[in-house]
C-alpha cells in the first residue's frame, strides 16, 4: 500500500488542460496500490459522479475537490486570477464547493471567479492548501513577500479553522518552484503550518505529454511547436516518484516524506459523499385516494 495520496490532480474535466481519463487513472491508482485520491479540476464539478462511480469499483476512497479561481474581491475583478485548492471533508463540503462554484459563474470574469471573502460563508467543511506557483502565496514568495504570504497563510488557518496546508511540489525543470517550496519551507518552520505535496497532476504519465501539448497549442491557438510542454513531474503521483523529484529538486528528504505522510492524514479527515448516483423513477401516487374511490364506483356499477 502506498502511503502518498494525490490531492491536486485534474482530469479531463479541466478542459484544454488535463488529459487524464478517469478510467486510467483509477488503474494508476490501483497499480500505485493507493486506497484514496482528490480530483481538484479547474472551477469545475462536472466529473465528481463519474469519478465516485469508477472509485467504487476499485474500493477507493473518492476525495471530491476543486481548484478555483480567485480574486480579491468581487468589486474589482482581475484577469489575472490566483488559484487555490478545496477539498471536501465532508457532505457540507460538497455542498460548500458547489456554492462556491456557482458564486464563481456568477461572477464570470474570463473564467468562473471566486473572491476570498466567500470562504467566510462557504469555508466550513473545507480543506484548503496553497496550490501551486499561480496561488496567493507562492505568488507573493516569488515577489519577495515573504512576510505578506506568512499573513495569508495564517489568514487561510483561521479561515479553515486549521483545515489548511502548504502545499510544496517538486518540478526540476520549473526553476520558479525552487524558491517557492524555500518559501513554504520558511512559512512552516516560523509558524507550524503543515506541508503537504502534490504533483498538480495533469497526465498519467510522460507518455501522454504530446497529446498535453496538442491540446494546449489548440486551446492557445497557436502552432503545435510552440504549445505548451508538460512537464515531466505534472505525473500521477506515488512515494517512489514524489522522492524522485525532491531529490533532483535539491529538496530534504526527510521533510518531504513528511509531508508524503501528511497526504494521508488529509486524506482520513476527507470522508464526504454525493447523493445516490443510481436512476430513480418517480413515484406518482398523488391520486391514489381518487383511483381508488374510482375503482369502487366502477365496481359497484359493474355489479349492477
Amino acid at each position: 500500500m502506498d502511503n502518498f495520496t494525490n490531492l491536486h490532480l485534474h482530469t479531463l474535466y479541466s478542459i484544454g488542460d488535463s488529459v487524464i481519463k478517469i478510467e486510467d487513472l483509477v488503474n494508476k491508482l490501483v497499480e500505485y496500490g493507493q486506497t484514496a485520491c482528490a480530483i481538484t479540476d479547474h472551477s469545475s464539478t462536472a466529473g465528481f459522479f463519474d469519478f465516485k462511480k469508477a472509485c467504487q469499483q476499485h474500493d477507493i476512497k473518492p476525495i471530491f475537490g476543486n481548484e478555483l479561481y480567485m480574486n480579491q474581491s468581487y468589486a474589482s475583478p482581475d484577469r489575472a486570477k490566483e488559484h487555490f485548492v478545496c477539498l471536501a471533508m465532508n457532505d457540507e463540503g460538497v455542498r460548500n464547493i458547489n456554492r462556491l462554484q456557482n458564486a464563481g459563474v456568477e461572477h464570470f470574469y474570463y473564467k468562473p471567479t471566486v473572491s476570498y471573502e466567500s470562504f467566510e460563508d462557504y469555508g466550513y467543511g473545507l480543506f484548503g492548501t496553497s496550490a501551486c506557483s499561480q496561488g496567493i502565496i507562492p505568488r507573493l514568495i516569488l515577489d519577495d513577500k515573504i512576510d505578506t504570504a506568512w499573513d495569508w497563510a495564517d489568514k487561510f488557518m483561521n479561515l479553515f479553522d486549521e483545515n489548511f496546508a502548504l502545499e510544496l511540489q517538486f518540478h526540476p525543470e520549473y526553476h520558479d518552484q525552487y524558491e517557492i517550496n524555500k518559501g513554504l519551507l520558511r512559512i512552516h518552520e516560523l509558524s507550524g503550518i503543515p506541508l503537504t505535496v502534490s504533483t498538480d497532476a495533469h497526465i498519467i504519465d510522460t507518455t501522454y505529454s504530446p497529446v498535453r501539448k496538442a491540446i494546449t497549442a489548440i486551446g492557445y491557438k497557436t502552432k503545435y511547436e510552440s504549445g505548451y510542454d508538460t512537464l515531466y513531474s505534472n505525473v500521477v503521483g506515488n512515494t517512489d516518484l514524489i522522492l524522485q523529484f525532491a531529490e533532483a529538486s535539491d529538496f530534504d528528504l526527510k521533510v518531504a516524506r513528511q509531508a508524503i505522510d501528511f497526504t494521508k492524514k488529509i486524506a482520513d479527515k476527507c470522508n464526504a459523499d454525493l447523493c445516490d448516483t443510481g436512476r430513480k423513477v418517480p413515484e406518482f401516487n398523488k391520486h391514489d385516494e381518487l383511483w381508488g374511490l374510482m375503482d369502487e364506483v366502477l365496481g359497484e356499477n359493474l355489479d349492477e
